[in-house]
């Protein structure tokens, strides 16, 4: 089975990267919307890090993870 996940990535107000994952993101969600999404995080101010505001979007990715379950 495999698992999907979006990272966001970002900078914060100590210029270190920040990433937010979101699982089994929309499989057509376009560039587009997520570089909306992701500017709007940082224009509301929506979340905090340990380095202080998000202050810059960087960029996204799609990470897929095929996972095997082993049953005794």
């Amino acid at each position: 089975m495999d698992k999907t996940k979006l990272e966001l990535n970002f900078k914060n107000a100590s210029e270190k990267k920040v990433n937010i994952a979101v699982d089994n993101p929309r499989e057509d969600a376009t560039k587009e919307e997520i570089k909306q999404v992701m500017d709007t995080i940082v224009a509301k101010n929506i979340f905090y890090s340990n380095g202080g505001d998000i202050v810059e979007a960087l960029g996204a990715r799609i990470v897929t993870t095929s996972v095997e379950d082993i049953v005794f």
